[in-house]
């Protein structure tokens, strides 16, 4: 396994770098992107840790998917009950490891809460975004969604650096 992540490293190098951060600036994401592909947009992804935020999130694309090369998180999954309702989900949490397949649809809410280190994954998304990224927000009165308006705009990878030249990539260990 060792090697592999030595490879990873080596060809995560070479690939635009952007380093996805908490609300409070910690970086718990390297995103390197692979490429675009009959609709899809593939990247790396290298978990430095948990989602920072401790709410779950939804994501913008119809489905996306993960593929964990090394190894694993444990993940918080909710269904939203109707598109506008955040109250009474159910949550559920899973382990994943080395070799899981993750399916993340339109309607699901997740979280990752905590990542091994070396957390490699293989990540990949239906194009274009068909709903605003963002995250539910425990009041007094209910569940509300947020819009997260944070990030580079879709087409961040033709401006960003290379893994190498990324000054905020974390050093392999």
């Amino acid at each position: 396994m060792l090697k592999f992540t030595r490879i990873l490293y080596f060809v995560s190098s070479h690939l635009p770098c952007k380093i996805i951060r908490g609300d409070k600036e910690h970086p718990y994401l390297e995103r390197y992107y692979l490429c675009s592909l009959l609709g899809r947009r593939f990247y790396l992804h290298r978990f430095l840790g948990g989602d920072v935020d401790e709410s779950l999130h939804n994501h913008p694309w119809k489905q996306s998917n993960a593929l964990l090369l090394t190894g694993g998180y444990l993940e918080y999954t909710a269904e939203r009950n109707t598109p506008d309702n955040y109250n009474n989900m159910a949550v559920t949490s899973r382990q994943l490891k080395a070799g899981s397949f993750n399916r993340i649809d339109s309607e699901c809410l997740h979280r990752i809460v905590e990542a091994k280190p070396e957390t490699w994954t293989l990540f990949w998304h239906t194009i274009p975004r068909i709903q605003p990224w963002g995250f539910v927000v425990e009041e007094e009165r209910g569940n509300r969604f947020e819009e997260y308006a944070k990030g580079r705009g879709p087409d961040w990878y033709k401006r960003a650096p290379r893994g190498k030249h990324c000054p905020e990539r974390l050093a392999y260990r």
